[in-house]
């Protein structure tokens, strides 16, 4: 996992937010059960895997002492943007005590958590909701999608030689896999660059390790057929010297389940190779949040052989109680902000959810003016269409 930094104490009126004590985890863990439903088992599996210095806590003041009111757990890791890492915070198990809710502790936690992060380095939030309009009243907004798809093993073709090429390898050993996985990261949109625990999770989602085969051209890992249905757990197939071998795999699967499951993006590849049968079963949306825009713009990459300009101003009162003016060259995919650049056209302007969306490309610049959640003079707009443009933005984890 990235290295921590010290946690930063965030002074809050009637509030004190900080790290988890030892002695705390069991209120943790009882939050954690009543927002998600989470074992104390699979609760512990969690604190094993990402430490205990990644969870923080809210408390409030009673008569008895302070008592926890809110929890969540924060990690850093780079998330990939038009062909280059960006430091993010990635954020999980965002619970209130139920009898605490509506009294303003979930927003306090937020608050401090995202100051947390950005005085941490990171450029942007990431995190999976459990409920939207909580986080689109703190500035988050729609990042990208994860898409479950599913299909009958026959509709992978025949099983056969081609399923051959890929041998028995360990799904303990990340390292080889992440190598395989790299060029993936540049080329797609909105990936992450995996900690130990999210390939741990990835790898044994329910604590057992998957069947994982291999080839020098990609990977599949699968775990063992339940009620018909075969679930692949990761994968990484970037071109047709894997694709195909990891079909033919799927496919010897049909004498035992009806259905196989796994994750991708909107033009999944194996949905699009695939015959009759394919469903998309469900599109869920990850969500972002800007945590400092102008390293988030130095730091992502952008459309190659583009030279561009444009200016837009972003309203950030919510959390940080910016308004800033952003100045953004683009020369050979690399963005600069100016500074001294004398501004001669009005800028664009964007609230924080919009901009979210914006950055990672889940929506466009002419989408968000027409739903008139961006606003400016139109070739300002066609600016940022083209220095945004790039590949649909999805991601497989779930967090």
């Amino acid at each position: 996992m990235n290295e921590w930094r010290p946690a930063v104490a965030v002074p809050l009126p009637h509030h004190e937010y900080g790290p988890v004590q030892p002695e705390e985890l069991s209120a943790v863990a009882r939050l954690a059960q009543l927002g998600f439903g989470l074992s104390r088992d699979l609760f512990d599996r969690y604190a094993g895997l990402f430490g205990m210095d990644s969870i923080r806590v809210l408390r409030v003041p009673r008569s008895t002492g302070a008592t926890m009111a809110a929890c969540a757990a924060y990690w850093t890791m780079n998330q990939w943007f038009g062909g280059r890492p960006v430091p993010v915070q990635a954020i999980a198990m965002v619970a209130v005590d139920p009898a605490l809710r509506g009294t303003g502790h979930g927003s306090a936690l937020m608050q401090a958590l995202l100051t947390e992060g950005r005085q941490a380095g990171a450029a942007l939030a990431v995190l999976c909701p459990a409920t939207l309009p909580f986080y689109q009243r703190l500035g988050f907004g729609r990042g990208g999608v994860t898409c479950n798809w599913s299909a009958p093993p026959a509709a992978f073709g025949q099983s056969g030689s081609a399923a051959c090429d890929l041998q028995p390898a360990d799904p303990l050993d990340a390292a080889p896999l992440a190598t395989l996985r790299q060029p993936a990261l540049s080329e797609e949109n909105g990936l992450p660059e995996r900690t130990e625990a999210l390939w741990t999770l990835a790898l044994c989602p329910d604590g057992v390790p998957s069947e994982l085969y291999r080839n020098q051209h990609g990977y599949i890992a699968v775990t063992p057929p339940q009620d018909r249905r075969l679930a692949v757990s990761d994968l990484c197939l970037p071109s047709a010297r894997a694709l195909k071998p990891a079909m033919a795999l799927l496919a010897g699967f049909r004498a035992q389940v009806d259905r196989v499951t796994w994750r991708g993006g909107p033009d999944d590849p194996m949905a699009l190779l695939a015959g009759d049968g394919v469903i998309l079963e469900c599109r869920e949306e990850w969500l972002v949040r800007p945590l400092d825009v102008g390293k988030a713009l130095v730091a992502r990459g952008y459309p190659d052989g583009i030279r561009e300009n444009a200016i837009f101003e972003i309203n950030d009162d919510l959390v940080f109680g910016d308004c800033e003016t952003y100045h953004l060259e683009v020369v050979n995919s690399v963005g600069n902000i100016s500074k001294t650049a004398q501004v001669l056209e009005p800028p664009a302007r964007i609230g924080t959810a919009a901009f979210a969306s914006l950055f990672t490309g889940h929506a466009s610049a002419r989408g968000l003016w027409r739903a008139g959640l961006l606003h400016g003079e139109e070739k300002m707009i066609d600016r940022l269409h083209r220095l945004f443009r790039g590949a649909p933005c999805w991601m497989p984890d779930r967090f």
